[in-house]
């Protein structure tokens, strides 16, 4: 076991002396250049393209949002004319209701006097028309 453990040590600091590693300084060409100054040109261009693209976007967004504008007040036209309409026709039949009630109320107060003046000749007809509270 020491044995080993000798060995692994030896080949542990000796590793790097026999494993050379190889810098080799890769040189910048022109070729290199070039195709750095290719690559730039096609983001600018890349980035140009979406900027468009998002400026299309926004005219649509633009667009849709008049849209929902001119929605919303179509909407609330629609709802002003139904309230009116609502309105009107409930002011009706109250104003009906009224109209043609008023007839009937004449009848009933006309009938109402002849029975009093006929209560004065009948006792019977007057302790009826007291009992109701119409005296």
């Amino acid at each position: 076991m020491k044995k080993l453990r000798q060995i692994a040590t030896i080949l542990f600091f000796a590793l790097p002396v026999f494993m050379k590693a190889e810098v080799k300084e890769i040189p910048f060409t022109l070729d290199d250049r070039d195709r750095i100054i290719r690559t730039e040109k096609e983001v600018s261009s890349l980035r140009s393209e979406m900027n468009a693209r998002f400026e299309s976007v926004d005219k649509r967004f633009d667009a849709v949002d008049k849209r929902f504008d001119q929605l919303f007040n179509f909407l609330w036209a629609i709802i002003g004319i139904f309230t009116t309409m609502m309105v009107s026709v409930l002011g009706f039949a109250f104003w009906d209701r009224k109209l043609s009630l008023a007839p009937l109320k004449k009848d009933n107060m006309k009938l109402l006097e002849v029975l009093r003046d006929y209560s004065d000749h009948q006792p019977k007809l007057r302790e009826i028309l007291k009992n109701a509270g119409l005296l």
